[in-house]
């Protein structure tokens, strides 16, 4: 009888960190047609083809955030130190318009509130200030002080004696060393006295517990049942790999080459008790190998799938939260109130719009009279009504 056509494997994905001579690694399974394929082999081939897409998304999203970090360096950030620069010479000339104008001592008082706002939002975020400019706004801002701030952490210790006194006269220990904001001092006492009364709420009994409903039973049992296999298996995988994996048993150069980064990194993840690299590892290794991946049993399989889908999670994860990066921190001031950043055609707009606004306003104050009078007013009057709603 003839022979069964023996499957073909693609190796094309990286599933983990590029070793010098990268091992091929793709390990979608293909055969001469979709039929011969068992299911087990259909959801393991979709679950590549997940990884891979999820991996094209996250190329596309670096690629596109470098992108922006360049603009941003090269036509974006100019802007931002013009438009710093043009409030510094706001505030310091708004506050010289205080102190020689005549006005009411109420607009005096909310005028002087608002150029403190602003050096302190400018000290804040000083891009484009130069030290000089620093240390005039630093004075600013200490003078301009509201009185309420210095008496925020009176207000604090007050409120942290008072939660002492209650935590004493219920009974309940609480560890308030480190805890200065009140929030956590609040958050310190509620956990303190829900783990006094076994999670019951205070003045109330504990909910009942919903009883489990036969689907989730079933979950129950198979994620122990999957958790169980896990431990078992990684042991006896590692040592089947470490034995396969040896450069020194092999006489390939190329497959030593290979072979030894897969070591480098089957010992780590053996230190690190990483079972999913370890069978990231084996599946690298069975598409590299004569093909054995496509004739790998069905629970193998299913057990791969399960690795492929959390790295696919992962990398999804990975890839909404890349702009929070460190490295693309500089791009946040461009963030909108949902995370979200424009198209640099609008950041530019919008920065070039302020920019010619804040030189309006400085051309007014440069030019005095009573056109400059009406402006501070109005600075004054908005400030009040934003702080006071009148």
């Amino acid at each position: 009888m003839p022979r069964a056509k023996q499957f073909d494997l693609n190796l094309d994905l990286d599933l983990g960190p590029a070793p010098a001579a990268e091992p091929k690694t793709d390990l979608t399974i293909t055969g001469p047609g979709s039929k011969l394929l068992s299911p087990a082999q259909k959801t393991f081939n979709r679950r590549v083809k997940a990884l891979e897409k999820a991996r094209e998304a996250y190329e596309r999203k670096r690629g596109e955030l470098d992108e922006l970090l360049e603009i941003s360096r090269l036509e974006l950030m100019p802007l931002v130190e013009k438009l710093n620069q043009a409030n510094r010479d706001l505030a310091l000339q708004g506050d010289e318009t205080r102190r020689t104008m005549k006005m009411t001592s109420r607009r005096h008082h909310w005028l002087g509130n608002l150029i403190f706002g602003k050096a302190s939002e400018l000290l804040a975020d000083p891009v484009g200030l130069s030290d000089e400019d620093i240390g005039r706004l630093e004075a600013l801002a200490e003078e301009l002080k509201p009185a309420g701030s210095e008496e925020a952490g009176d207000e604090d210790d007050e409120m942290l004696d008072f939660l002492k006194h209650i935590a004493h006269e219920m009974g309940v220990a609480v560890d308030f060393d480190g805890a200065e904001d009140p929030e956590e001092v609040i958050s310190r006492l509620q956990e303190a006295i829900m783990g006094n009364t076994g999670g019951m709420q205070p003045g109330g009994p504990a909910m009942p517990k919903r009883k489990p409903t036969k689907a989730a039973l079933e979950r129950a049992r198979k994620q122990q049942e999957l958790e169980e296999a896990k431990k078992r298996d990684f042991k006896g995988l590692y040592k089947q790999l470490a034995k396969v994996l040896h450069p020194d048993l092999e006489p390939d150069p190329v497959l030593k080459e290979h072979k030894e980064a897969w070591m480098k990194r089957l010992t780590a993840a053996h230190a690190n008790g990483d079972l999913r690299d370890m069978l990231a590892i084996e599946m690298e290794w069975l598409g590299e190998e004569s093909g054995n991946l496509a004739n790998a049993s069905d629970q193998k399989l299913l057990t791969y799938g399960m690795v492929l889908k959390e790295q696919t999670e992962e990398l999804e994860i990975k890839t909404r939260e890349l702009a929070y990066e460190p490295e693309y921190a500089p791009l946040a001031r461009y963030m909108d109130i949902y995370g979200d950043i424009p198209h640099v055609r609008f950041i530019k707009i919008d920065l070039t719009d302020e920019l010619e606004r804040l030189e309006e306003m400085l051309a007014v104050l440069q030019g005095g009279g009573e056109e400059k009078r009406k402006m501070i007013n109005q600075w004054a009057d908005a400030n009040a009504r934003a702080n006071t709603g009148r």
